[in-house]
């Protein structure tokens, strides 16, 4: 089941999953890492607009979508059933209700260290 999707030009090249308000990893160095997981919000490193738009999906778990490749694996714990997907200057923002605070989440991407397209999957206890 699709939650929500998007495309636009991301001129940080920055994709932030969190709960509304939550801000912060300090430390994350995109460079090295994609994904930085914190313990209610992932920072995702994606392809810059000089590059081209970006597209981002996220879905019901469990889902293996087909041709990405799993790129991060963890828990998010909210403050409260939903979550926001955005970039900096938000360009995309969607405002996501979701049926539990304690979740499961994967990002799938192409692989790269700056992806075009990825998809969230977000698996929680309760009943979709």
């Amino acid at each position: 089941m699709l939650f929500a999707s998007g495309m636009t030009r991301f001129a940080h090249g920055l994709v932030i999953v969190a709960a509304p308000g939550v801000d912060g990893h300090e430390g994350w160095d995109a460079g090295n890492d994609v994904v930085h997981g914190g313990p209610d919000s992932l920072f995702i490193a994606v392809q810059q607009a000089a590059s081209g738009p970006f597209s981002v999906e996220c879905v019901q778990g469990p889902c293996q979508p087909d041709g990405k490749v799993l790129v991060y694996s963890g828990r998010l714990t909210l403050p409260q059933a939903a979550i926001e997907i955005s970039d900096p200057n938000e360009s995309l923002r969607l405002l996501i209700p979701v049926p539990n605070i304690e979740n499961q989440v994967e990002v799938y991407g192409d692989g790269s260290d700056e992806p075009d397209a990825v998809t969230i999957v977000l698996t929680g206890e309760a009943s979709w």
